[in-house]
């Protein structure tokens, strides 16, 4: 095999364990938020917090790593660092107005999305760009209804947000399992 196919296999098989880790952690955070919607803000910005500073920083290790000229990395670190620059803001401003909390949660999933909508376009069809697309999509939808309404309950907020941290958990899942076929693939195709 020759070496650019073997970095080619390493960004797939990095790339699907990536999906499958951030996919399980939204699935998993979401159906936490939606069963338990009525802790205090506090604790839901601070565990939203954690959520965007994990994501940040591995959409932008991942960005860095898969480095290649003439590609899309520097919108992908961009997105990781506006995530990584909410979370630290959720995290350590917890105290702020909901109006606030609101917003910065609105105005993140509207940029990271509108960025997911920029990259959906440079990624082949035959590697996910429908899952990019989705992906984008809702959550820009989710991030302008966010917004839209910032004197909405707690539980309200607790509910989009659950709903959103599970269909994105669910295309990152469906994402590592296209890449995860693709990879077995490739290897059967080069021996």
């Amino acid at each position: 095999m020759p070496a650019d196919d073997r970095s080619t296999m390493d960004l797939l098989r990095g790339s699907r364990i990536t999906a499958y880790a951030i996919g399980a952690i939204c699935l998993i955070a979401g159906i936490v938020l939606l069963f338990w919607p009525d802790r205090t803000w506090t604790v839901v910005a601070r565990f939203i917090g954690i959520f965007f500073i994990v994501i940040g920083f591995g959409q932008a290790v991942e960005a860095i790593t898969t480095h290649r000229q003439g590609s899309y990395w520097g919108l992908l670190l961009l997105r990781g660092v506006i995530n990584l620059g909410v979370g630290l803001a959720l995290l350590f401003w917890p105290s702020a107005t909901v109006h606030v909390v609101v917003w910065l949660v609105g105005l993140d999933l509207v940029l990271t999305g509108l960025l997911a909508l920029i990259v959906s376009f440079q990624v082949p069809k035959e590697m996910g760009r429908s899952a990019f697309l989705v992906q984008a999509v809702v959550t820009i939808v989710l991030g302008v209804l966010i917004m839209a309404w910032p004197s909405a309950t707690l539980t309200v907020i607790s509910v989009i947000l659950a709903v959103l941290l599970i269909l994105f958990g669910l295309v990152l899942l469906a994402s590592g399992y296209q890449l995860t076929k693709g990879v077995t693939v490739i290897d059967t195709t080069n021996p």
